[in-house]
């Protein structure tokens, strides 16, 4: 690491300020060419691999702003690619998770991970500590791949039960979609600051779940969209009441926390920590009031319908079914009767017709 990776970071802007302060060229001499007299001559560009060295430098640079080119874990590819080749250039054990592996093992991948990135050592603690998370998690993801080339019984079972929980109905909603294809979700994010367009939850949810003709992939994604519109719609309609100015409110004038806050409220936080809609952007939504215990079911009051009416429906025919066999059973009640009294009465008429 050098001391210069700072200046890297901040070359972008100060070569920007450096042409706005560059003196303008001198006019032409009386005595040039006329065709000279048209105008001052154009800047001359930076030679090629002077711009290619540039932007190969930001490329190896690591900030959590990612400005001028600089890049950043979780939302650059390469740097997942590089831990994992790290790790797998020095695999020397069966370590299954990251607790087993040896500290030595851990020193040596992240020192090799210094030699393909630089970085500010002002956030030295803060690399490490990404570095780690990632190689954690791409250390999880091999043994998982490792395993699953296996196909044990175990793994084939395993991965059934997971399919099987993949494409279940979910209680009338339908197999779950999505359209972020292998975008993360963070990306997706990343996309729409980088746009100035809105990156709140809700605007997540739709980018990764509506078609461009506004109508969904997903039939829940649907029903968390108009109830998050009611209640904005309520929230608002309550800041106006309490607003002498008497000015009508829109979305624009709630803060992206109170967004995000009114989203986890509607789409709810599973026990296992997630909200619905949002991939891996789920670092904040713990912290917006919503516990797992108190999280609401969000389901299509047509879909409650419907599920009541097929409940009816299933109980009426077990009911007309249980009538049936009511009237079954004494059929043959009356039937055993009969042809009981009619052994009893050919049974008499036998003896009474035997001489003594």
């Amino acid at each position: 690491m050098r001391s210069s990776v700072g200046l890297l970071l901040e070359r972008g802007s100060s070569s920007q300020i450096g042409a706005l302060n560059a003196p303008a060229p001198s006019a032409p001499h009386a005595t040039q060419a006329p065709h000279a007299a048209q105008g001052p001559p154009a800047a001359q560009a930076p030679p090629a691999g002077e711009e290619i060295a540039l932007q190969q430098c930001y490329s190896r640079v690591l900030h959590p702003s990612r400005q001028n080119g600089a890049k950043w874990f979780d939302h650059d590819t390469p740097i997942s690619t590089c831990v994992r080749k790290v790790i797998e250039g020095s695999f020397k054990g069966p370590w299954y998770s990251w607790s087993k592996v040896p500290l030595f093992y851990k020193e040596a991948w992240y020192s090799t991970f210094k030699t393909r990135y630089e970085w500010d050592p002002a956030i030295e603690h803060l690399v490490k500590t990404n570095f780690d998370k990632l190689a954690a998690s791409r250390l999880r993801g091999m043994v998982s791949l490792a395993k699953s080339r296996g196909r044990t019984p175990e793994a084939i079972q395993k991965s059934g039960k997971a399919r099987a929980s993949r494409m279940s109905d979910r209680y009338g909603l339908g197999v779950y979609r999505h359209r972020a294809g292998s975008r993360s979700y963070l990306k997706v994010q990343d996309g729409l600051v980088a746009n100035n367009e809105d990156a709140s939850y809700i605007a997540v949810m739709k980018k990764t779940h509506q078609k461009p003709d506004s109508t969904y992939v997903d039939e829940r994604a649907r029903i968390i969209a108009e109830k998050y519109e009611e209640l904005v719609q309520e929230y608002l309609s309550q800041l106006e009441s309490s607003n002498s100015n008497g000015e009508l409110l829109t979305i624009d004038a709630l803060t992206l926390e109170e967004k995000n806050e009114i989203y986890v409220k509607i789409a709810g936080i599973s026990k296992q920590g997630r909200v619905f809609g949002i991939g891996s952007i789920q670092s904040g939504a713990m912290s917006l009031g919503t516990s797992p215990d108190s999280s609401q079911a969000v389901e299509d009051a047509g879909t409650l319908t419907r599920r009541v009416e097929e409940l009816e429906s299933e109980l009426k025919t077990s009911l007309d079914e249980n009538v049936l066999f009511r009237k079954r059973f004494e059929t043959m009640e009356q039937l055993v009767q009969s042809l009981s009294g009619q052994n009893i009465n050919s049974s008499s008429g036998t003896s009474a017709s035997t001489p003594p």
